[in-house]
């Protein structure tokens, strides 16, 4: 993304200097170096000035005393200067043709110049600003709080107002800079707004620690008022967000505790278990275990899991806790999972059942019942509809199995109701069929009828929700020129880095990864694009603190290749290839099968445990091969390489292979179940193996 900004500045100086040149006063302001210089250009143009003049020539104004050491700036001399007060005039009597943001950035200047004589102007921006304040973006709206702030003396009703607006738009979106906003004025929210707050700072994974501080303090006064439900939500945002306040943790286990007793509803009886479970030093108690043995009749499959999550947490955080309920224990894990498969194999209902396993997550669906939850699924087959499409793929993804009677039944229905779903939807279907690597039987028909839709709708689409569809289509092979023109055209590429900026960490960085993968896939599979390569920098930057550690089974394998080519310096280690995948390790074997040698490449030695990655691809000597010589890339795939159910390769290492082949190498993959499986028990065997993989016909 270093590189994405460096492409995005030429575009948006362009832009600039276009936009700049049709305002030539305009210009004119903005590159004013002093005081001065703007004074003197207001006095010769007043006439000439519009209400956006007027802003940006106080907006510069701050800007340039900003830029000084606080003794050196010179507030007094502009707050006196006859200009000055032709700038202030002028802005009161334009202030209703000022844009929002133009309004709150002109009261900002004014706020940070200091100008006590000219109250009657802040009064003015600040009742037009709140005439707009519901239609304020959140940067504005951010700093206008923060403008109130700083004239807490003289407006403080207003604060409950934007309290309020922050509430309303931290419902919606997340901004880092509307939340340093709200630690300013945490004092006067409410029970509601605090909750608000917190929700949002965990799904950004915020840890502002001043307004954690401020949160907890409004907490501890509106603990008593929040309903069970608010309460268990509360907890996990302070548990998420590392809060370590052990009085207030004291305060809710207490009340949870209490609602417990009193709960005669499911829902919230799991809900309450799982979130006792998550508390500090929390250990469970004979009351957990009879409520929840008590309600277990009455659960579905969401509180079922909400439970056993519970237990499985409390077993290991400390098995000294059981010594008084293990037996209860056991038998209540066992009551669980017995009940969620009569659940499943009583399900009559296609629809009821996906509503259900919509709020099913965590190991218990995984590790326990995903098979059985799979079986039910292709026992209602017949019920699957273009309404449920969606939350079946949703489900599929979910527990990573390969169903193929399910996915063919997925496709048929999509291609039938094409026009029915919405695009947003289609992306989720899409990525079914990409991430298991799985080919319908009409699966160019499928595809195409997807891509037409999607193609067609783009404008449903965010720009980081484009990349993400983009990689997904790439990953099945599929590169629509709409998608891929529009992507890595330069204005999308620069709206996109201005998006990244407000979007959650995990977020950023899962577009960040899969724009590196497209631009990657593009460059292999498409150069008629002529799209550049430009995540070099990308990954310099990655990498740099990056170490490849060579683990046992890389120093068994590779001394293993040593003793099969003739020598350790015939093969190498954690090798980083051109755009920047990584190998367990490469070879090369001429056109009579014999090793040709790496003589200047480091040999790893018996105690050595890591390899620093080599970062710059671009000077690697990657000299041409001699006639009839082979390349091959060994690879060892792990279980995460694979659908659950199945040998099935997955998306990911299909495309790598797919890339590597591109790159000039021979690829062989060796799958975990191969390698850990009783026929390749012992060295010899797995020697034999490896020489049978090496040097096996194509």
């Amino acid at each position: 993304m270093l590189c994405l900004r460096q492409v995005c500045l030429f575009a948006l100086r362009h832009y600039q200097a276009r936009t700049l040149s049709s305002d030539v006063l305009l210009s004119q302001i903005n590159n004013c170096t002093h005081e001065d210089e703007v004074f003197s250009l207001v006095g010769r143009n007043k006439a000439r000035l519009s209400e956006k003049h007027v802003g940006i020539a106080l907006n510069v104004l701050w800007q340039l005393q900003k830029k000084k050491p606080l003794l050196l700036r010179t507030s007094d001399y502009i707050r006196n200067h006859s200009q000055f007060l032709t700038l202030c005039f002028l802005a009161e009597n334009k202030v209703e043709h000022m844009d929002n943001e133009a309004i709150v950035d002109t009261l900002y200047s004014i706020l940070r110049l200091n100008v006590e004589s000219h109250d009657s102007l802040a009064g003015v921006l600040i009742t037009e600003a709140w005439k707009r304040l519901e239609s304020l973006s959140l940067p504005a709206l951010s700093k206008f709080a923060l403008c109130l702030h700083k004239q807490r003396g003289h407006f403080s009703p207003l604060i409950g107002k934007i309290a309020h607006l922050v509430d309303l738009k931290l419902d919606s979106i997340q901004d880092i800079r509307l939340l340093a906003t709200a630690a300013l004025i945490a004092e006067g929210f409410n029970s509601h707004q605090a909750l608000v707050i917190l929700k949002t700072m965990q799904k950004m994974k915020c840890r502002h620690s001043h307004l954690l501080e401020k949160m907890v303090s409004v907490l501890h006064r509106h603990l008593d008022s929040y309903h069970v439900l608010q309460l268990v939500k509360l907890t996990q945002c302070l548990v998420l967000l590392h809060c370590h306040d052990q009085e207030l943790f004291g305060k809710l286990k207490m009340l949870l505790f209490g609602f417990l007793k009193s709960s005669v509803i499911p829902a919230d009886t799991a809900a309450i278990i799982r979130t006792l479970a998550m508390l500090p030093s929390s250990q469970v108690e004979e009351i957990i275990i009879n409520k929840a043995t008590a309600v277990l009749p009455q659960c579905r499959l969401q509180d079922i899991s909400c439970i056993a999550t519970a237990l499985v947490k409390w077993n290991h955080y400390d098995t000294m806790h059981w010594q008084n309920t293990s037996e209860l224990h056991v038998k209540l894990l066992q009551k669980l999972n017995d009940w969620g498969f009569q659940r499943l194999q009583e399900a009559r209902n296609l629809n009821l059942l996906l509503e259900e396993l919509t709020h099913v997550n965590g190991g218990w669906l995984q590790e326990v019942i995903s098979e059985e939850t799979v079986a039910a699924c292709q026992r209602l087959i017949d019920q699957v509809t273009w309404e449920n499409v969606l939350q079946l793929s949703v489900f599929l993804i979910k527990t990573n199995y390969c169903c193929p009677s399910l996915l063919d039944r997925i496709a048929s229905v999509t291609v039938q109701n094409i026009n029915k779903i919405h695009p947003l939807e289609m992306y989720f279907i899409v990525y079914l069929f990409s991430v298991l690597n799985y080919d319908p039987p009409a699966n160019e028909e499928f595809f195409q009828s997807c891509i037409q839709h999607l193609t067609s709708n783009l404008s449903c689409f965010d720009t980081h929700h484009l990349v993400l569809l983009g990689h997904v289509l790439a990953v099945a092979g599929y590169f629509p020129p709409a998608i891929i023109k529009t992507v890595f055209d330069v204005s999308f590429l620069s709206r996109l880095n201005t998006e990244l900026e407000v979007l959650s960490d995990t977020l950023k960085q899962r577009v960040r990864s899969q724009l590196m993968k497209l631009n990657r896939a593009v460059c292999l599979e498409c150069p008629e694009f002529h799209i550049p390569w430009f995540h070099e920098r990308y990954f310099k930057h990655v990498l740099c603190k990056g170490i490849s550690r060579i683990n046992p089974l890389r120093q068994h394998v590779h001394r293993m290749l040593a003793e099969i080519l003739g020598g350790s310096h015939y093969a190498r280690v954690s090798v980083l290839t051109p755009y920047y995948y990584e190998i367990d390790f490469e070879c090369i074997l001429d056109k009579n099968k014999k090793p040709l040698s790496y003589m200047a490449q480091n040999i790893l030695t018996d105690d050595l445990r890591e390899i620093q990655l080599r970062h710059d691809i671009k000077n690697e000597q990657r000299e041409a091969l001699p006639q009839g010589a082979q390349r091959i890339a060994l690879e060892f795939l792990d279980s995460k390489a694979f659908s659950k159910d199945s040998n099935r390769l997955k998306g990911e290492p299909a495309v790598k292979k797919r890339h590597l082949e591109i790159l000039g190498y021979r690829v062989i993959q060796i799958p975990h179940f191969e390698w850990n499986s009783m026929v390749l028990s012992t060295k010899p065997e797995q020697m034999e193996y490896l020489r049978k993989r090496l040097y096996e016909t194509q």
